[in-house]
């Protein structure tokens, strides 16, 4: 008995442990954790309440970073400062940056006057908002996870294609719920909304800022003001990355109304549902504002 007892542990032992994950913002980690599910759980590099776009890595981050096995971003068109720290820290580990990834079509930032340096004609990065692509990046999420943790391979590609399915039906819905009110012009806090817009068929007629969050020149500003006072803006969104002042004056003297939105889901909580909740909330605040 005493010879079987180690092939009995063996036997019963459960699959592998997960490799050690990291993330960059919290939707990702949101979608990671829908591939990962019971299998494991991601680390969150940047605080859902950072800016992706312009961050100071703290020594915590550096470590966190040294610590992981495969790590899992958006890509180098949202956070540039991070490529440096990854090539010296993270050399033995495997990074997927899902913008390059096939499969989908990613979006042009084209050039909207608003007369600063931003570097227009490159890819806008926040692809995460459209539910579709979304579901292709879990396809590849889970691929990954799957060279990384052979063992555990088939759970991850069925937690993807799981969770691809309620991206479709998340889709449908939101679809239905702007249905009514995607005539409505609107003006973007920066120029990070557009797969979520296209997605859903929104109109849109302007963002104060570019889509790294930049202040706005004053004569772009002076051009939005021009549209809503002249009614062709019904709504103006507002999210943690823009000064709220520069929507109130847009809508000063005018009965337009204004809402909050957050591309990144801060006060979300985080893990499995992270994403769905995002999106959600989003469709929530555009369909309340809209249609007032």
């Amino acid at each position: 008995m005493r010879l079987l007892a180690p092939i009995l542990a063996v036997l019963a032992s459960p699959a592998l442990a997960a490799p050690n994950v990291l993330t960059d913002i919290a939707p990702i980690h949101g979608l990671v954790s829908e591939v990962m599910g019971e299998l494991g759980a991601p680390t969150l590099l940047l605080p859902p309440n950072s800016d992706g776009h312009h961050y100071t890595m703290r020594p915590s981050d550096a470590q966190a970073i040294s610590d992981a096995e495969v790590i899992i971003r958006v890509g180098d068109a949202l956070t540039p400062w991070l490529s440096e720290p990854l090539a010296t820290l993270a050399a033995g580990a495997t990074v997927l940056s899902l913008l390059e990834t096939s499969g989908w079509t990613p979006r042009e930032i084209e050039d909207d006057g608003h007369g600063d340096d931003h570097d227009h004609g490159e890819i806008d990065p926040h692809a995460w908002l459209d539910p579709e692509i979304a579901a292709i990046w879990l396809g590849a999420i889970a691929d990954q996870l799957a060279v990384a943790d052979p063992e555990n391979a088939e759970g991850y590609q069925n937690n993807a294609k799981a969770a691809a399915a309620e991206m479709v039906i998340l889709s449908k819905q939101i679809s239905r719920d702007l249905a009514p009110v995607a005539a409505v012009p609107l003006i973007w806090p920066h120029d990070a909304y557009g797969y979520f817009a296209e997605r859903f068929g929104l109109t849109s007629v302007g963002a104060i800022a570019e889509s790294d969050a930049s202040d706005p020149g004053p004569a772009h500003i002076a051009e939005l003001r021009e549209l809503a006072t002249k009614g062709a803006a019904g709504c103006v969104m507002i999210d943690p990355e823009i000064n709220e002042s520069w929507a109130q004056i847009l809508t000063e003297g005018t009965d337009i109304q204004t809402a909050a939105i957050d591309p990144i889901g801060a006060g979300i909580p985080l893990g499995r549902g992270f994403y769905q909740s995002l999106l959600q909330q989003m469709s929530g605040a555009i369909a309340s504002c809209t249609a007032q």
